[in-house]
């Protein structure tokens, strides 16, 4: 499968800035404006196209092990438990900055991977050696010094209304922490290449207009092993925002290419099929954990802002190009053959035969699963539940009885 990877994290990134603005105050757009200033700090340096676009992702998605820091947090103070992380060399962390490991374990069997790696991880440490791995700068990855510096940057300073005069300030101010927070090469790369003029456009280009502007495309093909690993990124992103759904993604997309391959469809459309499906969910970022695990009913407006998540799923995947199909596949699967589904209300002749399948996936995953409001159903009761549903016209009958007889519980794959 051909992929420009910058076309696909862009869109992709905006639910998780969300998140994260959620979890922890960071303005909206913070990965992507580091990931602008980090490659204008190094534009100057002799990388080949891959090496630049892999230090741009790695920028891009910096903080990705931040939901699933905060989703730990926040189980372990409700059941009332200290929380920790601890690094390989035994350090111990008692906050966020953990992110940077889990951020790594997400990232780590990406495709680019071999290219980044130490970037994400080391993202958060000091020159003088007082931050989280305790590394001193000539033991630091020199990428991770200037993503680190282009991070404080963003978190410290307003660069959506920064004067020219305000740049001065905060460039004298970063340099006289050399050798404390912000290494020496770093702080070279920042005088020698990051202008006011190029921080002012953050102020009136949208961010992913300007990125696309400054990075060249650069499509890449991508195998159906490449396309498990990047699947199995967002699956878990997804999936940690709740402790109740984190392995519900990932089921769906498992059955999903099971399903694929049992149709017999070639490589290509079995790998965009398991996008959608991995993606299916990808809008519940931006829905509060508050109403994800909410053990009793949901009020009409706690149903509506549900709802809700197919909405945003659809409007993250429209902007990517050439995914109609994935977008589509991925946003209908609460629609309903009689029209009685959301968010479009769709109607069996407006619904593909790649719609209706996957709409009854994620109703089989959703019913073997446990949730705060019930425990996981068995594979028969699941599929007589389906069959009720069958029988009043709001899913197919067909694909039912496929569920039934290929995910029988000797063959369901987990």
């Amino acid at each position: 499968m051909k992929l420009d990877p910058l076309y696909f994290f862009l869109p992709m990134i905006e639910a998780l800035d969300r998140e994260e603005h959620d979890l922890v105050g960071a303005t909206v757009g913070h990965g992507k404006r580091v990931a602008y200033l980090s490659y204008l700090m190094t534009r100057s340096l002799p990388w080949s196209p891959d090496e630049r676009l892999a230090f741009v992702l790695a920028a891009l998605l910096h903080d990705c092990g931040s939901v699933e820091t905060i989703r730990e947090m926040r189980d372990a103070a409700r059941n009332r438990k200290p929380f920790s992380g601890t690094f390989s060399n035994g350090r111990v962390v008692d906050d966020a900055s953990i992110h940077a490991q889990k951020g790594k374990d997400l990232l780590q069997d990406m495709p680019f991977y071999s290219q980044i790696k130490g970037v994400v991880m080391m993202h958060h440490e000091w020159a003088n050696g007082t931050g989280p791995m305790g590394l001193r700068e000539d033991a630091i990855d020199k990428r991770a010094q200037v993503l680190y510096l282009a991070d404080r940057m963003d978190i410290r300073y307003d660069l959506l209304s920064l004067s020219e005069s305000g740049f001065r300030e905060m460039v004298r101010d970063l340099l006289g922490l050399e050798h404390i927070e912000f290494s020496h090469d770093a702080l070279v790369l920042l005088e020698k290449n990051l202008t006011y003029e190029a921080v002012q456009k953050l102020q009136e280009i949208p961010l992913n207009r300007l990125l696309k502007s400054v990075v060249p495309s650069h499509a890449c093909e991508y195998s159906l092993k490449d396309m498990l690993t990047i699947t199995r990124f967002f699956e878990r992103i997804v999936d940690n925002k709740s402790s109740f759904t984190k392995d519900h993604s990932h089921g769906i997309a498992m059955k999903a290419l099971a399903m694929a391959q049992k149709y017999g469809w070639n490589e290509e459309k079995q790998e965009r099929f398991l996008l959608a499906a991995s993606l299916h969910d990808y809008g519940k970022l931006q829905v509060p954990s508050s109403i994800l695990e909410k053990a009793g009913p949901l009020t009409a407006e706690e149903f509506q802002i549900m709802k809700n998540h197919v909405r945003w799923t659809y409007e993250v995947l429209d902007e990517i190009p050439g995914f109609e199909d994935i977008r589509d596949w991925a946003s209908f699967h609460h629609e309903k053959l009689d029209g009685s589904g959301y968010v479009k209300g769709l109607c069996s002749k407006e619904l593909s035969f790649e719609d209706r399948l996957m709409a009854c996936l994620d109703i089989y995953q959703a019913l073997t699963e446990k949730r705060p409001y019930k425990e996981g159903f068995s594979h028969e009761k699941t599929i007589a539940i389906m069959r009720e549903l069958a029988c009043k016209g709001k899913i197919d009958g067909a694909i039912v009885r496929d569920l039934d007889a290929f995910f029988e519980p000797t063959r369901l794959p987990s």
